[in-house]
């Protein structure tokens, strides 16, 4: 197979990990502290991609205003208990690793795009025995920019020598597919990730429901 797209950038969080139930716990543990009554798991998927702030402002305006609050505070403790259980219950989604060894061996460069800190999703990626598999990881507070910025996924495209039109984007989210459309790439959706709003409405190039099935549509782009 000829790589015309020889750089595959994924999202992290909804995108090649579940990390919902410890982001739960941690968010959660977090409102405790200040009285807030828990939020469900079902919510804080509706809640993720957008970082740690944002994540805990959701948390609070539910039945809070957010103006009450020491947010950085709240960010800095929510962060403190995140990373004492941020590989409790998180791991990679079915047939994920699989497919990553496969696109090693066709030798694609892989990379991450995530707006959790570079440092957690490190940590992560390495707990999952999965450093490997990346020549590149970037977070939201790896550049001075960051999804929906359509630089974050850009810069971690050059940051290994390729060129953009090299890549594809695969993610959850709006943030992840207006970056790619943003700089004209084909991205693949993910239909079982943390969107707000049907996968279908994204405007992906595809939407994908296993990724046994990401080289096949790797394969389709490639074709057209």
């Amino acid at each position: 197979m000829v790589n015309k797209k020889q750089i595959i950038v994924f999202d992290l969080d909804g995108t090649l990990i579940n990390s919902a139930p410890d982001l739960c716990y941690a968010l959660n543990k977090t409102l405790e502290e200040i009285n807030i009554p828990l939020i469900t798991l079902q919510e804080v998927m509706g809640y993720l991609g957008d970082g740690a702030l944002e994540l805990i402002k959701r948390g609070i305006s539910k039945h809070h205003n957010i103006d009450n609050y020491d947010l950085e505070k709240l960010r800095i403790r929510f962060l403190d208990i995140y990373d004492d259980c941020l590989l409790d219950k998180t791991d990679f989604y079915e047939n994920v690793i699989e497919t990553l060894e496969k696109l090693k061996q066709m030798n694609f460069t892989l990379a991450i795009c995530s707006n959790k800190p570079e440092l957690l999703a490190k940590r992560i990626i390495k707990g999952l025995n999965a450093m490997h598999y990346f020549d590149t990881i970037t977070g939201g507070d790896t550049y001075e920019f960051r999804k929906p910025d359509s630089r974050h996924l850009e810069k971690t495209i050059l940051d290994v020598d390729r060129k953009v039109e090299q890549a594809i984007m695969v993610g959850d989210s709006e943030n992840d597919i207006k970056c790619a459309n943003s700089i004209n790439i084909p991205s693949i959706v993910v239909d079982f990730g943390y969107s707000k709003i049907p996968v279908k409405n994204l405007n992906a190039t595809i939407i994908m429901n296993n990724y046994r099935n990401l080289i096949m549509h790797i394969q389709e782009i490639n074709n057209n």
